[in-house]
């Protein structure tokens, strides 16, 4: 059976919006008259034992020696979501996608917990820099740029600022934001292990209630791709708390679109069937103790 949910709300911020794009992704996440829907509280235990008998299906397959399968949005997907953002080059070194998504990500968190940019390129390098090693490689790769080349990367992080500075909402603290929430969720006795990153969660986990709100950048990946990492990051946070994200946002730096749009249990449910089924259909015994 095909699932079919209603299409999100899908918008382009104006050139120069200021934080009028922003105030309406906003506004976008809080419509609801406060009221947020409940699920069914045997939804997520459903779901985590429709994956558990995957797993273990999974890891027979492998066989006893074979170590943890860690396994993200890239390796499930072909997403570009999840930690590390875009692959590297064919040369083993950052690419320039992952130099840019990774420069634009340090700008995103900025927003959030500052509100303001002052140089893009050189407050997303200061940005990394503090990361320590986790991000060493992308700040040598920048710092060894020659003129034109640094120029080039400065305009294009500019860009990607610019239509930040335009969607990026101010949060008040009491919506908790935090960025970069890792979640990990292990199966089958912890040999396989479904993790994901969201780049912004915001609420309270609530019991049989949906009442988080979650947030993406997209520095140019495919829009559908993007949109199905968000919901498998939804999938996960069903299996932590119990309950899904209340709705998802996506933002496109490259372009300035947005998207919003409500969490639904087909979105759930076509998810897990998709992990399942690569778990079942010989995916998980492509390598041993992967990642990605």
């Amino acid at each position: 059976m095909v699932l079919v949910a209603p299409r999100p709300i899908v918008r382009h911020a104006p050139r120069g919006a200021g934080a009028g794009a922003g105030g309406e992704v906003l506004a976008l996440l809080r419509d609801g008259g406060g009221t947020r829907p409940r699920f069914d509280p045997g939804l997520a235990g459903g779901l985590t034992a429709w994956l558990e008998d995957a797993a273990f299906e999974a890891v027979a397959a492998r066989g006893d020696g074979a170590g943890p399968l860690v396994l993200g949005p890239r390796r499930l997907l072909g997403s570009t979501g999840g930690p590390g953002g875009p692959s590297e080059g064919d040369d083993g070194m950052p690419s320039d996608e992952l130099v840019l998504s990774r420069v634009v990500h340090a700008l995103f968190r900025q927003l959030v917990d500052v509100g303001t940019l002052d140089d893009p390129l050189d407050d997303g390098l200061e940005a990394l820099r503090a990361e320590g090693e986790q991000s060493g490689e992308v700040v040598r790769h920048i710092e060894a740029l020659t003129g034109p080349a640094r120029a080039a990367l400065s305009d294009a992080v500019s860009l990607h600022a610019e239509h930040l500075l335009a969607l990026v909402p101010r949060l008040a603290s009491g919506w908790l934001p935090r960025t970069d929430d890792r979640v990990s969720v292990p199966l089958a006795g912890g040999r396989i292990v479904l993790q994901g990153v969201f780049d912004l969660l915001i609420g309270v986990p609530a019991a049989g209630q949906a009442s988080l709100c979650a947030m993406a950048v997209s520095t140019g990946g495919p829009w559908p791709k993007e949109r199905r990492s968000l919901h498998y990051l939804a999938l996960l946070e069903t299996l932590r708390s119990g309950a899904p994200p209340f709705r998802l946002a996506l933002l496109e730096s490259a372009s300035g679109r947005y998207g919003v749009e409500d969490v639904r249990e087909e979105h759930l449910v076509a998810m897990a069937s998709h992990v399942a089924a690569w778990l079942g259909g010989g995916g998980g015994r492509e390598s041993r103790g992967a990642s990605g």
